[in-house]
């Protein structure tokens, strides 16, 4: 997140629909910044052994496929808002990266859950494939949101009463295991 949306995040309350989502991406970001250490460090190895970067490698992966309730909120809560008020090419856009990023994120489960079972130099070459399109990608469509997604949404939905439907929304669909409680 830039300077520029911490500053924005500050202006609102914990708890506000926004607010939850900004926190989700700091959260977001901090395992992909583990994802990249990890990743580097495993591509330094010569042979497969269970140890703590492949536990790591797991929790981080469990992580960012619990982020689809993320996506979810957005594309089926924030987005329909966004499009009721002319604004349709953001959310357009940010679903297509969605599904990109999903079928990464399940690259990354499958081969997680097979570690054990391939030759270890397919598994980092595979790992870094995934890894070299999450890392940019995922920091990028977070940037994109943080920066101009999310301001561009308060500025178009003024009505506090659809941000608590909004909000009533979002709680009906579940929030990530790595949600900051408020």
């Amino acid at each position: 997140m830039t300077n520029q949306g911490k500053t924005f995040k500050t202006t609102l309350k914990p708890g506000h629909v926004i607010h939850t989502m900004m926190s989700e991406h700091e959260k977001i970001l901090g395992f992909l910044d583990e994802l990249e250490k990890i990743n580097q460090k495993i591509q330094k190895m010569e042979v497969y052994k269970e140890g703590i970067e492949f536990q790591r490698l797991k929790n981080i992966t469990h992580h960012l496929i619990e982020a689809d309730s993320h996506h979810q909120r957005e594309e089926t809560v924030l987005f329909p808002e966004l499009r009721k008020r002319g604004f349709s090419c953001g959310p357009d856009m940010m679903e297509i990266e969605h599904k990109d990023l999903k079928k990464y994120k399940k690259k990354l489960k499958k081969l997680v859950e097979r570690r054990e079972k391939i030759d270890f130099s397919e598994f980092k070459k595979e790992l870094a494939e995934i890894v070299n399109f999450l890392l940019p990608v995922l920091r990028e469509h977070i940037f994109k949101e943080d920066n101009v997604l999310y301001p561009t949404a308060l500025e178009l939905i003024k009505d506090q009463k659809v941000w608590e439907q909004m909000k009533i929304g979002c709680d009906k669909i579940g929030y990530c295991c790595f949600t900051p409680k408020i």
